[in-house]
């Protein structure tokens, strides 16, 4: 969101407002970002913090009554979007709901999941949360919006069975900028634990819900084949998540090649994408999963790495197109006989990475989904609700 309206949509004239809470404790404050850009931060730990975080949000709701914003938009924000909704309808403006993904049906599911260490009277809040939430949204909030912006056309498809217009809905999917992940600007990473080996590579969440535990199992086929195979694991992994994963590891054998970075600054770990000989993308078709649009796969394409990721709508319609990678089903096998036939011919391997950058460039970069994005926001402003 960053990336697609703080440098592509205010970067070409918008003036945006962002009215959001904090991830942990601090004050409420307004951040100016830059002259077309500002953020209400709402305070959280402190009762001082979160009154001042209320007086933030009247500030914000007088102006949009007072006609100060041509459009009003909510992100994932299931019932306190009817808020904004009501505001925008008392102040004569479009407003617009932006679902990145199903957060009540993840909430849903959480709550019913086991492994998740949540106290059971959370459990309970939760499903009331979702309970109340499912009415506000799907029949209320999304029905009365000027337009909807959906993750994918999957999603769109899914809002259209539950009675949205199908006229007011336009899929956005992940995507990047391609000056950012362009692989003639970032070195190949020269961490010494990855010489000389077949480097797996692995960018995103490692909760249970995203299977990695497949691809650990896939590094233990894929040595057992032969090759002299790292896998790396980049990003933020919690300690229980790192701790099973270890543990699958061992099983295997294969603690040793099993690589976690944690968090690194972008330019640091796409040299290790840059450096990867395949990148992986285990994400499950489940319900709440399959409307989405993995990050990693276009962040992969984009740095011209070859891809085996398992079958699902976006990565299916991505890989088939592009040609730059191969698809197979969420197994271990399945990703280790498709990982060791790009290991085992290179020339294949690196014409179908050749084939990423070119076509992330004309389909899923922040420069042309900013366009599409505009032209709605200029038509919904020129027949604005009255």
């Amino acid at each position: 969101m960053t990336e697609l309206f703080s440098r592509w949509l205010v970067g070409t004239g918008c003036r945006v407002d962002w009215l959001m809470a904090r991830s942990g404790p601090g004050p409420s404050e307004i951040v100016i970002a830059s002259p077309g850009e500002r953020t209400f931060v709402l305070g959280s730990g402190s009762i001082r913090a979160r009154l001042a975080g209320l007086r933030l949000m009247l500030r914000a709701g007088l102006a949009i009554l007072r006609g100060e914003y041509d459009i009003v938009q909510a992100r994932d924000r299931s019932t306190s979007s009817l808020l904004f909704l009501l505001l925008a309808r008392l102040a004569g403006r479009p407003f617009v709901y932006w679902m990145s993904f199903p957060m009540l049906e993840e909430t849903l599911q959480r709550a019913r999941d086991r492994r998740e260490a949540i106290p059971g009277w959370r459990r309970l809040a939760m499903r009331a949360y979702v309970t109340a939430g499912r009415p506000i949204l799907y029949r209320i909030v999304l029905q009365a919006a000027d337009h909807v912006f959906a993750q994918s056309a999957r999603m769109k498809a899914t809002l259209i069975e539950r009675g949205v217009a199908a006229h007011k809905i336009t899929p956005v999917p992940m995507a990047v900028s391609v000056d950012r992940f362009n692989l003639s600007n970032i070195a190949p990473t020269d961490d010494r634990r990855l010489g000389g080996r077949n480097v797996l590579l692995y960018i995103g969440s490692s909760g249970p819900s995203r299977r990695i535990d497949v691809i650990v199992r896939a590094l233990g086929a894929v040595v057992r084949k032969g090759y002299d195979a790292v896998l790396v694991l980049l990003g933020n992994t919690r300690p229980t998540d790192r701790d099973s994963l270890l543990d699958i590891a061992k099983e295997e054998g294969m603690a040793d090649r099993l690589i976690f970075t944690g968090h690194l600054p972008l330019a640091q770990a796409l040299g290790y994408v840059r450096r990867a000989d395949v990148c992986l993308s285990p994400y499950p078709a489940i319900p709440i999963l399959a409307d989405g649009t993995p990050t990693k796969l276009v962040e992969y394409l984009a740095m011209g790495r070859p891809v085996v990721a398992n079958d699902h709508p976006d990565q299916r319609e991505i890989l088939e197109a592009s040609g730059a990678g191969l698809i197979t089903d969420l197994s271990s096998e399945g990703f280790a006989e498709a990982i060791a036939t790009l290991l085992s011919d290179r020339t294949v391997a690196e014409s179908m990475a050749g084939r990423g950058p070119p076509w992330i460039a004309a389909h899923r970069s922040y420069a042309v989904l900013a366009e599409l994005v505009s032209s709605v926001y200029a038509e919904l402003v020129r027949v604005r609700p009255r």
